[in-house]
């Protein structure tokens, strides 16, 4: 295959019994049926609040099954808990073996890799970073193994967090938006033993487009929803949306896209379904 593509989506926040972001799902679902792309990559937070109803993951399934597209998925925090993370931040809801495994149960492996048009692309969970798991360590030595092996190929690697603001090694501003700094390192390392040329995310509901070396990073849209600026701080493009990426041996073409139908729910809304 010459050409293979990809769209993703992120932070769809779906939910049976909270169904405030449904709509903006719809949304995308219509544009992924029109489009027919080779596989839809969701790179996490799936669920509302998984952590608490087991139900708003199998939510999530029945949705991505309705897209008719061959899929993969990543977990975010509100699908398998979040991860520690720097200046001694402890989430209130912390990943756990169990979480990872329903999620496993619902969507396969929470990481893997997938070799086309003459590149490898791969997914992590982020969610594990720090987390001290057996499967931290795990997931790491399968990194190392699947980046050494990718034989000259360009990367893509898919993460529900984003690897960095502007640099590696920086004054961290929201301890829980990034890979930790000390998760970096080792990351970094197996990275730059191969070719990785995209680093694509999601998480902080913002679009962001930039460069650091030879490695675009790509911060998708979300699909539910933006946050004020009085309880986010601005980085990016606060607009709701997707990207469709088009790999190929030449390198990847990158469209962040924005429906016009997709709306912004108000604070109000975000209150009543995650008490902001």
């Amino acid at each position: 295959m010459n050409t293979f593509t990809l769209i993703q989506i992120t932070d769809t926040h779906l939910s049976r019994e909270r169904p405030e972001f449904s709509g903006n799902f719809e949304i995308a679902a219509k544009l992924i049926r029109k489009v027919k792309p080779d596989v839809v990559v969701h790179t996490g937070d799936i669920a509302v609040e998984a952590t608490a109803r087991s139900d708003d993951l199998l939510f999530g399934k029945e949705a991505m099954d309705s897209l008719d597209a061959p899929y993969y998925a990543i977990p975010g925090n509100h699908d398998v808990g979040d991860n520690p993370s720097d200046h001694g931040y402890m989430p209130p809801k912390p990943i756990t073996d169990a979480l990872v495994q329903t999620y496993e149960d619902h969507f396969g492996p929470d990481h893997w890799v997938i070799d086309q048009a003459g590149w490898r692309l791969i997914g992590l969970n982020a969610q594990l970073f720090s987390s001290g798991l057996a499967r931290e360590q795990q997931q790491l030595d399968w990194l190392v193994e699947t980046l050494a092996s990718a034989d000259a190929r360009p990367v893509a690697v898919f993460c529900h967090k984003p690897l960095l603001r502007d640099a590696i090694h920086e004054p961290v501003d929201v301890p829980y938006r990034y890979v930790p700094l000390v998760n970096r390192g080792p990351l970094v390392a197996a990275m730059d033993a191969a070719d990785v040329r995209l680093f694509a995310c999601g998480h902080v509901h913002q679009a962001r487009d930039h460069w650091r070396g030879n490695t675009r990073h790509v911060w998708c849209p979300a699909t539910a929803f933006t946050l004020p600026d009085d309880v986010q701080p601005r980085v990016g493009d606060k607009r709701c949306g997707l990207v469709s990426y088009r790999f190929s041996p030449k390198g990847v073409e990158v469209d962040m896209q924005f429906p016009a139908a997709m709306h912004h729910p108000e604070a109000d809304v975000l209150r009543k379904v995650y008490a902001i």
